[in-house]
Formats: structure tokens, C-alpha cells, sequence
């Protein structure tokens, strides 16, 4: 009996441990010290995606699969290993997840006897915005200025005027200089003398014009697709539409580092929901084989370019993977129409892969297309469902005159100047290789025009942007929460409109600005 009693008290340390090795990586810095078993998971700082993010490596380490109603109830560090404790072993972790039971409903805590405290009702005193002042402040008393909404007075050319300065810009996403160009910029002004200024409804009840019509079918000619859709709002696609496809008895995975509007499209879904390790298809692969059997629908949700990161997946491998379990693969392409593949058609044209071989390709106009807007592009049956009732769709008013004629004259400009595509991949190739010859930490970085600089400490990317705006150089630090602490950036998008001596100077004064920052005391942020 003291045997089996010491074995099981060897086997919680041994996960404690673990559990809290892996806590760590995801939670702040400045807060590490205050870490124990009964930490709370959510006063450390960790959201629900961070929490998947250590619950997947856990999974890796103790090979079990964690099924989704052990993860409500989960507020600490020892509420992690307990459920570690319990189901560990080998018949619990082969065992399919079953679907996920329903949400609880919300219950109204105990009333309280006295006065109702203001912090519940005076909105200035809801603690989560006390405390993000104060941490605006606490950044304010030394010296770190609010890198946040700097407000633009011209962009265009790779460059923007700040406060009356020209800046090297790297903040746009206008990877090809589109949204400049006089031929984009006279059809979104004629479009406002034709249409006017707005397209004053939804596209399904009176807002829809023959520039939208135009837009639907160019884009599924150049994506390749049967069919395409053109929505008010990228944003708004994904949190609306992953929602409306998989409901109750469905199952949606998406690569931890998905955007936040996937995150959200999939919360709003009555479906179950989790993430799977970045780019890892042989991850998911595992993760089907073990709960494909127990729903009806499985989306698999990735993106063609990952913002934060500027590398993609193996899209042949997770093709492999959808159609050996029967997935649905819903492709967020935002970052990679005008950047990837030799013409600028995304991730397919990359790859060789023909668009069929995916189910939905979601994509935006706001970025390598110059203009503003959502679209969806798959198959003609599906995209005729969507386009009669897709909330977001549906109930929203469509794009504008402007928006809609300035996309789709940029669509043509990208396949009568494929030049730009060309330039934009040899700029963002001059600044990864002279950044890596600096020794910079880029990453997975490549073959995008999306280059993180990882400092890993948030104070310092803090000095860094600003210093490098002192310089005539604008480019935005990513901090914690967005990314982990150990993963805070400063990140570079790169434009065809960059040129070679910009992008030298850039990195010239990047890799100055970080080796004077480096010995600086983080308790500064």
C-alpha cells in the first residue's frame, strides 16, 4: 500500500511539474514568480487559447486526449492535474471524444445583502479597465509611448506621413501598392459619381450592383474556383460563417494560431470546438483518427499565410488529411491572394493544388487587393447556400460603390502587372536574408511578405518601435497577450513599393535599435 501511495505521489509531482513548465511558457514574464498549483489560470493572464495551448502539449507529453467537458470546470493548475490524474491512462486516452455536451447555462450569483458595489454597474470601474489604464499608465511614467492608433495624414509608395514626417512604412497590408494606383483610385471615384457613396442595403434585399456582380465572378475566375461571393467585411466571414455551417453535432479545429476571427466563428458555433498545434497536419491527423467516428460535420480551419508568424502550411498534407477522415477544409487565404504563388492567386497556385481539392476559401479585398471587404469561393452549390443565408451576409449592408469598383479593377491591374508580384517576393526576400545576417530572430519566416523580428521580451519591442519611429521608420510591436511573452515582436510587412535602399537602412537601423535596447531592465515596460 505505501508503495502504490509513493507511486502515485512521485507520478502528481512528475505532472506538476509538467503542468507548470508549460504554464509558464504562455504566461507573462513579470508574473512567473507568482505561479504555484493553486495559481489561477485566468488571474495569470492565459485565455482560453492559451489554455489549448498547454492543454495540446500536454497531450503530447502524457498521450491522452483531453475531451472538452473536462476543460469547463478548469480554473487552476491543480484542477489541470487532477484531470490529468483521472484519465491518464491508456484505455481513457484511446477513447474517442464523444460530442460535446451543452453549454451551462448562465446562473445568477447569491444575492448579496448592502448596497450593490459600483464596480458592477459604473462601467469607468469595471476592473478589467482599471486595470488596462493603469497599465497604460505604468508604461506612460517611463517614458514608452502608446505605439497604438498613430494616425496617418497620407500612405502610399511603402511610406506614410506621421505628425507632418515622411516614415518608411511597414504597417500596411497594400503588399502590392494597389490601392494607389490611378487606375484603382479613378474606378472607385467614378463608381462614387455613378452609385454613390454607399450601397445603402444587404446585397440580398436592394444593395447589390452590377459592380458586385462583376467582383463575384472575377474573383472566381482568377482564384480558379466555380464560385465566389464578395461580403462587406473579412472579419465578418469568418466569425459568421463557421457558425452557420457546423452547429450541434459538429466538430471544428483550427491551428492554434488561427486568427482571432476563426477563434470567434467557431465560439459562436453551437459545434465543439478546438485547436490543434500550428501547422502540425500530422497532429490532426492523430487528433481525427482518435474522435472523427463520434460527429457528423469536422471543419478544419488554417490559413494560407499566418500574419503573426509570415510562414504557411503543407497544404498537399493537409489536404491528405481532410479527405482521408472526411474533413471539411475551410482556408483563411486573407494574407496570401497578391502574395503567394507565381500570378498572386494564393496558397493552390503555390502548391500545384487545384482549388477543388479544397470545400471554402476565404479571403479579403483589404489587403493585397488595395480595396476593403470579405469574400468566399468554393463550389457553386455551397456559395448560392451561403449567399442566401449567411448572417453576416444577409443582414449587413453590402460594399460600397468605391470598395466593390476599386477591388475589382485591382484584380485586374495584379493579372496585367504581375511584375508586382515578382517585386514584392524579391523585397521580402532582401529583408529576411539581410535580417538573418544580422542574426535577428525571424522566426518560420518565409517566402511572405510578413517578417516578425522576435525579441521575446514586450518592454523591449516597446523601445524598439519607438526608436525606430525617432528614425523616420514605422513598424509595430506585437506584445502579450496578442502573442506569448516569450514570442513578442516587432513585425515587418513588406510592399512591392519598398525599395532595396529602404529595406537596407530599415534593417540597418533594426539591428542598432535591438542591440541598444538589449541591456535595458525589463521592469522599464
Amino acid at each position: 500500500m505505501a508503495e502504490v501511495v509513493q507511486e502515485q505521489g512521485e507520478a502528481r509531482h512528475e505532472i506538476v511539474e509538467a503542468v507548470l513548465t508549460e504554464v509558464r511558457a504562455v504566461m507573462p514574464k513579470e508574473l512567473v514568480d507568482q505561479l504555484t498549483p493553486d495559481s489561477s489560470l485566468f488571474e495569470l493572464g492565459l485565455d482560453s487559447v492559451a489554455i489549448m495551448d498547454v492543454v495540446n502539449r500536454i497531450e503530447k507529453q502524457f498521450g491522452m486526449r483531453f475531451r472538452e467537458e473536462w476543460l469547463y470546470d478548469m480554473e487552476t493548475c491543480a484542477d489541470l492535474v487532477d484531470c490529468i490524474m483521472r484519465h491518464r491512462n491508456p484505455e481513457t486516452a484511446a477513447e474517442p471524444t464523444p460530442a460535446p455536451a451543452a453549454a451551462k447555462e448562465a446562473t445568477a450569483p447569491p444575492a448579496e445583502s448592502g448596497p450593490i458595489p459600483a464596480a458592477h454597474y459604473d462601467v469607468a470601474q469595471f476592473p478589467e479597465c482599471v486595470a488596462f489604464h493603469q497599465r497604460l499608465a505604468a508604461a506612460k511614467a517611463v517614458g514608452l509611448e502608446n505605439p497604438f492608433f498613430r494616425v496617418h495624414d497620407r500612405i502610399g509608395h511603402g511610406c506614410a506621413t506621421i505628425d507632418g514626417r515622411e516614415m518608411i512604412n511597414y504597417t500596411s497590408f497594400d503588399y502590392l501598392g494597389l490601392a494607389g494606383h490611378p487606375e484603382v483610385v479613378a474606378a472607385a471615384k467614378a463608381a462614387i459619381d455613378r452609385l454613390g457613396c454607399s450601397a445603402t442595403a444587404s446585397r440580398l434585399v436592394g444593395g447589390n450592383h452590377r459592380l458586385l456582380e462583376e467582383l463575384d465572378q472575377e474573383l472566381a475566375r482568377f482564384l480558379g474556383t466555380e464560385a465566389a461571393i464578395a461580403f462587406p467585411s473579412g472579419y465578418g466571414t469568418n466569425a459568421s460563417v463557421l457558425g452557420h455551417l457546423f452547429g450541434e453535432n459538429d466538430l471544428i479545429l483550427y491551428d492554434e494560431l488561427a486568427h482571432n476571427s476563426m477563434f470567434m466563428g467557431a465560439t459562436a458555433s453551437k459545434a465543439g470546438r478546438r485547436s490543434f498545434p500550428h501547422n502540425d497536419a500530422d497532429a490532426l491527423d492523430e487528433l481525427l483518427r482518435d474522435i472523427r467516428g463520434r460527429y457528423r460535420r469536422v471543419g478544419v480551419a488554417i490559413e494560407s499565410v499566418y500574419s503573426m508568424d509570415g510562414d504557411y502550411p503543407d497544404l498537399p498534407r493537409f489536404i491528405e488529411v481532410k479527405r482521408r477522415h472526411r474533413a471539411v477544409l475551410y482556408v483563411d487565404e486573407a494574407h496570401a491572394v497578391g502574395t503567394m504563388g507565381r500570378t498572386g492567386r494564393g496558397l493552390c497556385e503555390h502548391f500545384g493544388v487545384e482549388p477543388a481539392e479544397g470545400d471554402v476559401w476565404m479571403g479579403t479585398i483589404s489587403k493585397g487587393l488595395g480595396s476593403g471587404g470579405g469574400y468566399l469561393a468554393g463550389r457553386e452549390p455551397l456559395m448560392r447556400y451561403l449567399k442566401y443565408t449567411t448572417p453576416s451576409f444577409v443582414f449587413a449592408t453590402a460594399c460600397s460603390p468605391a470598395n466593390a469598383a476599386a477591388a475589382l479593377t485591382a484584380l485586374r491591374v495584379l493579372q496585367k502587372e504581375p511584375e508586382r508580384v515578382v517585386r514584392l517576393r524579391e523585397r521580402s526576400a532582401q529583408f529576411l536574408k539581410l535580417a538573418r545576417e544580422c542574426g535577428l530572430n525571424t522566426g518560420h519566416s518565409h517566402d511572405t511578405p510578413i517578417v516578425p523580428i522576435i525579441l521575446g521580451n514586450s518592454a523591449q519591442c516597446l523601445r524598439v518601435s519607438q526608436e525606430l519611429l525617432r528614425q523616420s521608420i514605422n513598424a509595430q510591436p506585437i506584445l502579450y497577450p496578442a502573442v506569448r511573452e516569450s514570442a513578442a515582436r516587432v513585425r515587418f510587412f513588406i510592399s512591392a513599393e519598398h525599395t532595396e535602399e529602404q529595406i537596407a537602412r530599415t534593417v540597418k537601423a533594426l539591428a542598432e535599435c535591438i542591440a541598444a535596447t538589449s541591456d535595458m531592465p525589463a521592469s522599464a515596460g
